[in-house]
C-alpha cells in the first residue's frame, strides 16, 4: 500500500478511494434534490430549451405561487404538520411505555407480550378487515375527524418499540434499583431517569415516526374521503398524477408556469420540513441506529 505521510495525518490509497466514493454517492444523492430546484425556479422558456439540466435564466417563483393558489397547499401543508406532530405524540407516548415494560426483567408474562410484538411485524389481519376495524371505530367521515382515522389506528410500531426497548435496557441497572430504594414510582422512574438517559434512542424513533407520517399518502388516500383534508403528501400525489398545466390562476403568469415546474416546486415544498428538521437530530440519529440496533 502506498502512503503519503505529512505532518499531522497519513494518506492512504484506501483513504481517497473511499472519500472519492463517498464524494460520488453525496452528489448522487444530492443531484435529484438540485435538478428539481432548477425546475422549480426556472421559466417555462428554460425548461423547454434545456438539454439535460435546467439552467434558470429567467428566474421565477411563479411555479410557487401556482402551486399555493391553485391546489390548497397551504392547507395540506398544516394538516400534514398537525397530523405528524400529534401523531409522533402520540407514537412515542404508546411505544415509550411499551419499550419500557419489556425492557424490565421483572415483568410478567414477558416473553409472551415479546412474541406477539414479533408477530404483528410479520403478519397483518388484512387490508379489508383493518378498513372494517377503522369504519367501525366512527374514524370515517365526511368532516375534520376523518384526520384521525390517519392518528389513532397506527399507535405503535414494533421494530420501533423493540429499538427503544434496547436503548431502555442499556440503562444501568443499578441506577432503577436506587430509584426504587428511594421509593420512586415506575411512571417517575421513566419520566425523569429513563427517558432523559435515552436521549439518542428517543430521537431516533422519533423521527422514524414523523418521516413515516409526513410522507403517508397511501391511508389516507384509503380513509380521507374529503379532498379538503387530504394531507400534503396525498394531495402532492394528486398534483404530480394530474401531468397538466392549469391557466387562469390568479395572479399567476400563465406564460411562464408549466407542469413539470409546478410539480418540482410541489416536491420541495413537500420535503423542506424534514431537510430542516434533520440536522438537529442527525447526533442523536447516527448514534440511536448503532446503539439500538445492538442486543445486550
Amino acid at each position: 500500500m502506498i502512503e503519503i505521510t505529512g505532518r499531522k495525518q497519513k494518506i492512504t490509497v484506501f483513504g481517497i478511494v473511499n472519500t472519492a466514493l463517498l464524494v460520488l454517492f453525496g452528489i448522487i444523492c444530492l443531484f435529484p434534490l438540485v435538478y428539481e430546484a432548477l425546475i422549480a425556479v426556472a421559466s417555462k422558456v428554460d425548461y423547454y430549451q434545456s438539454n439535460f439540466i435546467t439552467i434558470p435564466r429567467h428566474f421565477t417563483f411563479e411555479n410557487f405561487r401556482f402551486i399555493f393558489k391553485q391546489s390548497n397547499i397551504g392547507w395540506s401543508f398544516a394538516l400534514s404538520l398537525f397530523t405528524t406532530v400529534i401523531g409522533t405524540v402520540y407514537n412515542m407516548t404508546l411505544t415509550i411505555i411499551g419499550a419500557y415494560a419489556l425492557s424490565r426483567e421483572d415483568m410478567p408474562f414477558k416473553k409472551v407480550f415479546f412474541f406477539f410484538v414479533l408477530f404483528t411485524m410479520f403478519f397483518g389481519g388484512g387490508l379489508v378487515p383493518f378498513y372494517l376495524v377503522v369504519k367501525n371505530l366512527g374514524l370515517l367521515s365526511y368532516d375534520f375527524t376523518s384526520v384521525f382515522s390517519i392518528i389513532i389506528p397506527f399507535g405503535i410500531s414494533g421494530f420501533n418499540m423493540i429499538i427503544l426497548r434496547n436503548f431502555f435496557r442499556a440503562v444501568p441497572e443499578e441506577i432503577l434499583e436506587a430509584c426504587e430504594i428511594d421509593g420512586a414510582s415506575q411512571l417517575r422512574v421513566l419520566v425523569q431517569f429513563i427517558v432523559p438517559l435515552s436521549k439518542a434512542g428517543l430521537a431516533t424513533v422519533a423521527l422514524f415516526y414523523a418521516v413515516e407520517r409526513w410522507n403517508d399518502w397511501y391511508w389516507p388516500m384509503l380513509f380521507i374521503t374529503n379532498a379538503d383534508y387530504a394531507p400534503l403528501a396525498l394531495a402532492l400525489r394528486n398534483i404530480l398524477s394530474s401531468n397538466t398545466a392549469l391557466d387562469g390562476v390568479g395572479g399567476v403568469d400563465s406564460t411562464v408556469t408549466f407542469a413539470e415546474g409546478q410539480s418540482a416546486a410541489t416536491i420541495l415544498v413537500a420535503i423542506l420540513p424534514i431537510v430542516c428538521a434533520y440536522p438537529f437530530v442527525q447526533k442523536y440519529f447516527v448514534r440511536g441506529v448503532m446503539l439500538g440496533g445492538v442486543k445486550s
